[in-house]
């Protein structure tokens, strides 16, 4: 050793955020699996749901995603009913993307869900501190270029399936 103190991993708060990400992560996965959803996809109607009438190519931008990877996504929301694709009136290439009734329905029961997760995961937090754990880690969310209410995860996904493909 060189003499600097390299820190116990338990007092570092890097590792504190990767431990309680990775933990809510998990939580929040298992807790959208009786309503039969994944995290990216109550990611995507929850952004739909702000954001009705984007096209696909500009909705794969703002998940930082291949718009390729995101097709796959959208069909199978729309097969279950939840997302309608309507031609750009405009470009006929193009098509807007909208919850449907039961693309809403199914966002309700999704934010039941995530508040109850918010509530677990921040159990041992007083009003006060939630709130001011919030405001410092969107300070590191800002720091690290991190795009508010977008989860970097979607970046990776259809990475994993293409390695094996070589």
């Amino acid at each position: 050793m060189n003499g600097k103190k390299t820190g116990n991993p338990e007092d570092q708060a890097a590792f504190l955020l990767a431990q309680v990400g990775a933990q809510a992560a998990q939580r929040f996965a298992a807790a959208l699996e009786p309503l039969n959803f994944t995290p990216p996809e109550s990611g995507i109607l929850h952004l739909l749901s702000r954001t009705p009438g984007i096209s696909q190519q500009e909705l794969a931008g703002r998940l930082g995603m291949h718009a390729s990877r995101l097709v796959a996504l959208i069909d199978a929301l729309e097969k279950r009913g939840l997302v309608t694709r309507a031609a750009n009136a405009s470009d006929r290439r193009i098509y807007c993307l909208q919850l449907s009734s039961a693309g809403f329905e199914a966002l309700t029961a999704i934010g039941r869900v995530a508040l109850a997760h918010n509530e677990a995961m921040c159990a041992a937090l007083q009003p006060k501190e939630r709130k001011r754990l919030a405001i410092l880690l969107k300070k590191i969310a800002a720091q690290q270029g991190l795009t508010p209410g977008i989860h970097p995860g979607y970046r990776r996904l259809g990475e994993l399936s293409d390695q094996g493909k070589s």
